[in-house]
């Protein structure tokens, strides 16, 4: 597995992971910015897989922060949680790890170890 990948497990359905995630992110005052059904796009295409949703989202006070001490680490966002079934009773959830991916700009340390801890509290909503 990719370092700069975070990953959990749950024992739960798809839809309660994805439902708990998704209120999760809008209760912490992240902006939800959109949703990729990755099975219903590639459905379309005659392509069968499990349930897989991608929620992209991000808190306008972090573009504030990058924009204004290394506008390039806008790359790295918005955040890409990742929601996808392994079984009926088994999801993954995994995004990047923003300690990781923004090590390489010139951004304060504190601030990517903020916004883990953030989204680390957006996982525990599941647990």
């Amino acid at each position: 597995m990719k370092s700069a990948i975070i990953e959990k497990q749950y024992q739960l359905s798809f839809n309660e992971v994805y439902q708990k995630l998704r209120d999760a992110i809008v209760s912490s005052e992240f902006l939800l910015l959109h949703e990729i059904d990755t099975q219903s796009i590639v459905s379309k295409h005659n392509v069968v897989i499990k349930p897989l949703r991608q929620l992209l989202f991000f808190h306008p006070k972090y573009i504030k922060i990058i924009v204004e001490n290394d506008a390039l680490a806008i790359n790295e966002i918005p955040i890409k949680l990742v929601i996808r079934e392994i079984d009926n009773s088994k999801v993954s959830v995994s995004c990047p790890n923003p300690t990781i991916n923004l090590s390489d700009y010139n951004l304060d340390k504190k601030m990517a170890e903020e916004l883990l801890q953030n989204i680390n509290r957006i996982f525990d909503t599941v647990s």
